[in-house]
């Protein structure tokens, strides 16, 4: 397992990578190869746009949920069970026998159970699993107001700071950013974050400006063909790598994990999923996990 899941971050190779070490698992013919069709992660990566790459946080939440999930197999292999025979009692008893991460298969058990590939099993997600890894209220708009006010920091570790505490934008997808996504209106700023452009409040909007008209003020040495990144690295025509924009975040106190869990977790407690989706560009899922989450309920 360990030689596929630490490969590739492309969507066909989530999928054919994992059928085929289920395949060499040998161990649930009644499954065999459906991952291929619809498994949500899997189906998520195959409809990526041509050259759009999966993020290294998309990615590694892939790999631990496939771990927990082969875990589970070969735990009911060696019971000699499957996972179309599997009860609740059996499953609960591997959830405790191990750390809380063996949670991220219920998205997983809810796909196999509404499609009768399994009994209807659930698997909870725990909220401490997810408290412990946001920070509180107060401190993210703590920092929000630093980042809006603070001129002595550098405008673009501003801006990517206040898209991640305010849109929950993570760093790899602001990483990422152009020209192309900022729309001016003067009297309003928006940014194609997803399908619908959402506004961007004050200071914020100033600093993206800020960024355009520095991009655009490279235009003279920069190709006309390169994309014109808001966030650019030294190399010219290179984006800034997204572990040198995380790292530039954490040295100005903001944690881009544990601020997008807390951003993620307060959004979600205020709008819909489909709105979620529809402004932020995440997948609806993403937005009903986390509505759930800020309600305090499971994955039932």
């Amino acid at each position: 397992m360990s030689s596929w899941v630490n490969s590739t971050s492309k969507g066909g190779a989530f999928s054919s990578g994992f059928s085929g070490k289920y395949r060499l698992l040998g161990k649930d013919p009644h499954l065999v190869g459906f991952p291929q069709f619809g498994w949500q992660p899997l189906r998520r990566r195959r409809c990526l746009p041509i050259g759009q790459q999966v993020t290294h946080g998309r990615a590694e939440t892939v790999r631990t949920e496939v771990r927990n999930l082969v875990r589970l197999l070969e735990r009911l292999h060696d019971g000699h069970t499957t996972l179309a025979t599997c009860t609740q009692d059996q499953l609960e008893a591997w959830l405790a026998d191990g750390p809380t991460t063996r949670t991220t298969i219920c998205g997983f058990l809810l796909w196999t159970s509404r499609h009768g590939y399994s009994r209807p099993l659930t698997a909870p997600v725990i909220s401490t699993y997810f408290t412990a890894r946001i920070i509180g209220k107060d401190q993210r708009w703590v920092l929000v107001r630093h980042l809006a006010h603070d001129e002595q920091l550098h405008v673009a570790d501003r801006a990517a700071g206040l898209l991640l505490l305010l849109f929950a934008q993570p760093v790899g997808r602001t990483s990422r950013l152009t020209t192309e996504h900022v729309v001016d209106r003067g009297d309003m700023l928006a940014l194609k974050l997803g399908r619908v452009p959402v506004e961007i409040p004050a200071p914020l909007d100033d600093l993206i400006r800020r960024l355009v008209e520095r991009r655009n003020g490279r235009a003279a040495t920069i190709p006309l063909e390169e994309p014109k990144w808001l966030f650019h690295s030294s190399y010219p025509g290179q984006p800034i790598d997204l572990h040198i924009l995380g790292r530039r975040l954490k040295a100005i106190g903001v944690p881009p994990q544990l601020a997008r869990h807390a951003s993620l977790m307060d959004i979600g407690s205020e709008l819909p999923a489909v709105v979620i989706s529809r402004l932020l560009g995440f997948h609806q899922s993403t937005g009903e996990n986390w509505t759930r989450e800020s309600q305090g309920f499971g994955a039932d």
